[in-house]
């Protein structure tokens, strides 16, 4: 499958990952390029097996989640590159489960657009920390 857009590619990655579809997942990363992930909490993988093996525990371990997505910036570069950034809210069985923000990146090879990187990490809170914050 070739994605004409990375908002295309982008559609299906959402999509697989709401239907737990394996393939479907696949074929939105990239097999030309180096990819990444980094799930909430998680560690940094590379490369397509350790993305695969990621997304098949992820799958085996929850049910389906919904998603309601807002982007927050979107952008294509020299149609070889593009980035999107947005707030993932999960539900499970109409119940949020979670908020993330998540920044997915996108690379234009022969046959299309395809993932390179998924980076999610939970949305801070909105409170101000109530104790000092020391860096």
């Amino acid at each position: 499958m070739a994605f004409k857009s990375p908002a295309d590619a982008e559609k299906v990655f959402y999509a697989a990952f709401a239907q737990q579809d394996m393939e479907a997942m696949m074929q939105v990363w990239a097999a030309e390029h180096p990819v990444f992930c980094i799930h909430p909490g998680g560690d940094l993988l590379i490369g397509r097996e350790a993305v695969a093996q990621s997304w098949r525990q992820i799958f085996r371990a929850e049910a389906p989640f919904q998603f309601e997505l807002e982007h927050h910036y979107r952008e294509e570069f020299a149609q070889q590159f593009a980035i999107s950034q947005l707030t993932e809210t999960l539900y499970l069985q109409q119940r949020i489960v979670g908020v993330v923000l998540a920044t997915n990146s996108y690379s234009f090879s022969g046959d299309g657009w395809r993932m390179v990187l998924h980076h999610a990490s939970p949305k801070p809170a909105a409170e101000p920390p109530t104790s000092p914050v020391f860096h």
